[in-house]
């Protein structure tokens, strides 16, 4: 194709080269030949002139003539003058006296001379005029082209003298399709020509042509005369013809005769348009020969290729055969034992490739994907089968004192012995667990759980005799998690799902191993679907705020309220906030639960400002709250939205939450008081808080445990913890709020011992905003 291709492009560019350098040079060619037909033209024109001259010269000198003119002799002149057309072969022969009038004329082709007109009586003379005839006195002699009835003549006039004029001599030669057509003979190219003359209507009309009529009248009707009338010479392009004009008579600047030469630019195309088809049939008996060659050339060169290409099909089907070369061909033998080598490599890599993928590149062991492919046959084959995941224990502790070179051979290590417990070779599945393929064993479900449980009990205490690494010895431990094929899972992805739950329920067993229990694992996706439910509840208003009043001791009124979560699903009913914050909180899903708190709150805050009630509200941070570094910019986005003073915004954290990672949540505080808002710790005495960190907190207040208050009234160790705890806080600047507060001798002591703030059932039981506003519409609520 390739070699067709250029074929093609090169034989296209030689025929369109060719083809369209043709018209320029053939109009130019013939525009040559037309000029030099027209000098030929001219040069017969003016022979036939001279030739016409001179005949009439020597008959007016002729002393005979001269006499029967002279005596009027007109059978004498017509005689002469009959012998003298017919030796010249002039058409037209007459004679004139001094006043123009005719003595004798004779009509007719010399050659005609028997269709009686040489012979023949007059027919009429031409009007020859004066300045014609002056020129012919002068000279001796003249010449013009004259229509004479309608016929156009090329007219000689010679004077008879006798020594002074006596008559008139008048050849001529018509100028009919007989005469182009002798003009046409005697041109170099086998043109046409044409006479033209000026009619009564004052425009050019044909008075003679060779041939193609058609042609002339497109001429003719093209403005061919200039705006004066004469005509237009050289060369000009009319119906595919050009014409070569040639003004033969001019009087008053106007053409009366004309000749015209033309040309068929068809006719000259034909013999390139024969070269053009011989062109063509060269160029497809090419293209067949090389389509034919390039056929036959090909084959023999591509067959070797085509069977290297179905080598590399099998190749990449799995079959790494060696190619054997054509014997002949040395090129061929380089490449097929280049493709052969090649072919090596790739086994080679595809065997590493594929041993990396099923092994774990540190321990060498079979990986996940090398355990679930057996696993698989296993299933697929119908045999009993278990499976065991095992976790190493205490290993982030090792990784402090090991290498990750001595993890990697303790891992190894590990390996090994419990390929010498099981019946195959284990799998490293993560950092810290390998999966075991056990025999499910065909006895009854009991007995063949009590015999997996025995080699489960083998391999955990295998585990009692220490690793040695290096010059390290190692201890560790193992917990197991069982599933036997089919009862715990009918495909692969739902056993080693239910063989990781197995693994959760063995970290809390005692024994260090556990069956799949199905009721304890869908307690767990029950655990896990509340948090998708939760989230749906945030969106559609199943979660509420409850708000619990914080009552001054000073002044008596609550000056602000405690917002608590409430959730009502419509699918589980009231759930409990100790069910899903701590669950929230492992999953993320608590800085959903906070966002919606915090607009809520200042929503709320925004509403009880447009109707003058000034009651703060407090709301609980996480853990994860206050490591979001985005937390203050929510805050003061929200307060800046709804125009609500930061200081009507409280927020409470707890003891834990700010100890778990001290110097981020400090930042987070800091950027938050900065902003003006109240900070609490919640829940304060329950945690292992530094006092030096609760020195550094940017925190207004600090709320006892109701672990302490409730049974304030009762226990002297709480009356001191409380009293001591509100010492504390005020020592340190800070109010202090008693959670818990149910009685009315736990308030009595509070007050007494200087608390500044209650709340508990004794004050109000979380409520609704529907049932909190009337409550906070009442002045005094307790006796201060």
């Amino acid at each position: 194709m390739v070699y067709v291709a250029l074929f093609l492009a090169v034989q296209g560019g030689v025929l369109v080269a060719f083809t369209s350098s043709i018209p320029p040079g053939v109009r130019g060619q013939i525009e040559d030949q037309l000029n030099a037909s027209a000098r030929v033209f001219k040069r017969i024109m003016s022979e036939r002139e001279a030739q016409l001259g001179v005949s009439a010269q020597l008959l007016a000198r002729d002393y005979g003539f001269r006499d029967a003119i002279a005596t009027a002799d007109e059978p004498t002149i017509r005689s002469a003058l009959r012998n003298q057309q017919q030796r010249i072969g002039a058409d037209l022969a007459v004679v004139l006296d001094l006043d123009g009038t005719i003595v004798t004329t004779l009509t007719g082709n010399a050659r005609n001379t028997n269709n009686g007109g040489a012979g023949g009586a007059d027919t009429g003379a031409p009007e020859l005029p004066s300045s014609f005839m002056a020129e012919a006195e002068e000279k001796g002699a003249a010449s013009r082209i004259l229509p004479v009835q309608d016929r156009l003549y090329q007219l000689v006039l010679v004077p008879v003298m006798a020594p002074e004029p006596i008559a008139w001599i008048v050849f001529g030669t018509e100028l009919d399709q007989a005469a182009a057509r002798d003009i046409k003979a005697l041109s170099p190219i086998d043109l046409d020509l044409a006479f033209l003359r000026r009619g009564d209507d004052g425009a050019l009309h044909l008075a003679a042509a060779t041939s193609s009529h058609a042609a002339l009248e497109a001429f003719l009707a093209q403005p061919a005369e200039s705006a004066t009338g004469s005509l237009l010479q050289g060369a000009h392009e009319v119906n595919q013809h050009l014409f070569w004009g040639l003004p033969l008579l001019e009087q008053d600047g106007r053409t009366q005769v004309a000749a015209v030469l033309y040309y068929s630019l068809d006719s000259a195309m034909q013999a390139y348009t024969r070269l053009v088809a011989i062109l063509l049939l060269v160029t497809a008996g090419g293209l067949l020969v090389l389509i034919v060659g390039s056929v036959l050339v090909s084959r023999g060169v591509t067959r070797p290729l085509r069977d290297l290409a179905r080598a590399s099909q099998r190749v990449a089907a799995g079959d790494y055969r060696e190619v054997v070369a054509p014997a002949r061909d040395v090129e061929f033998n380089d490449l097929t034992g280049s493709f052969n080598r090649m072919v090596g490599a790739v086994k080679e890599r595809e065997q590493h490739i594929r041993f990396q993928a099923s092994h774990d590149i540190e321990t060498g062991l079979p990986n996940r994907l090398d355990f679930e492919r057996r696993l698989g046959e296993h299933l697929a084959a119908g045999k009993p089968t278990a499976v065991a995941l095992v976790e190493i224990q205490n290993l982030a502790e090792l990784r402090v004192v090991l290498t990750h070179a001595d993890v990697n051979d303790l891992m190894g290590a590990i390996g090994d012995r419990l390929g010498c417990l099981a019946s195959s070779a284990p799998a490293r599945l993560s950092t810290e667990s390998f999966a075991l393929l056990l025999d499910g064993d065909e006895g009854t479900a009991p007995d063949a759980d009590r015999r997996l449980e025995a080699l489960a009990t083998t391999i955990r205490n295998s585990f009692l005799a220490p690793f040695t690494v290096g010059d390290i010895v190692v201890d560790t431990s193992a917990r197991l998690g069982l599933v036997r094929h089919p009862r715990d899972g009918e495909d692969i992805a739902t056993l080693l799902r239910h063989a990781c739950a197995a693994l959760d329920s063995a970290r809390l067993h005692p024994q260090g191993l556990a069956w799949y229990d199905r009721d304890s694992d869908d307690s767990r996706n029950r655990r896990l679907s509340l948090m998708s439910e939760l989230r749906e509840g945030l969106s559609n208003g199943e979660v509420t705020f409850a708000y619990q009043p914080k009552l001054d001791l000073a002044t008596g009124t609550v000056k602000a309220v405690e917002a608590l979560v409430r959730w009502k699903s419509a699918t589980r009913g009231f759930v409990p906030p100790d069910e899903f914050i701590p669950l929230a909180e492992r999953t993320g899903d608590v800085r959903l639960l906070t966002e919606w708190g915090l607009r809520t709150a200042v929503r709320q805050l925004a509403a009880w400002q447009e109707r003058g009630c000034e009651v703060a509200i407090a709301v609980n941070l996480s853990t994860s709250d206050l490591m979001n570094q985005r937390l203050p910019q929510l805050v003061a986005g929200l307060l800046h939205e709804h125009r609500v003073p930061a200081s009507r915004l409280k927020l409470e954290v707890t003891e834990s939450a700010v100890m778990q990672d001290a110097a981020r949540a400090l930042a987070v505080l800091n950027e938050l008081a900065a902003m003006g808002l109240s900070l609490s710790i919640d829940d304060y005495g329950t945690g292992y808080s530094s006092l030096g960190y609760i020195k550094r907190l940017p925190v207004s207040e600090i709320k006892i445990d109701k672990s302490f208050v409730t049974h304030l009234a009762t226990s002297e160790e709480d009356n001191i913890l409380v009293r001591s705890t509100i010492d504390l806080g005020h020592n340190l600047g800070l109010s202090v709020t008693a959670e818990g507060v149910e009685d009315e001798e736990s308030l009595r002591r509070l007050r007494a011992y200087g608390c500044d703030c209650v709340q508990g059932y004794l004050i109000s039981r979380p409520v609704p905003v529907a049932d909190l506003e009337p409550f906070l519409g009442s002045a005094h609520h307790v006796e201060a």
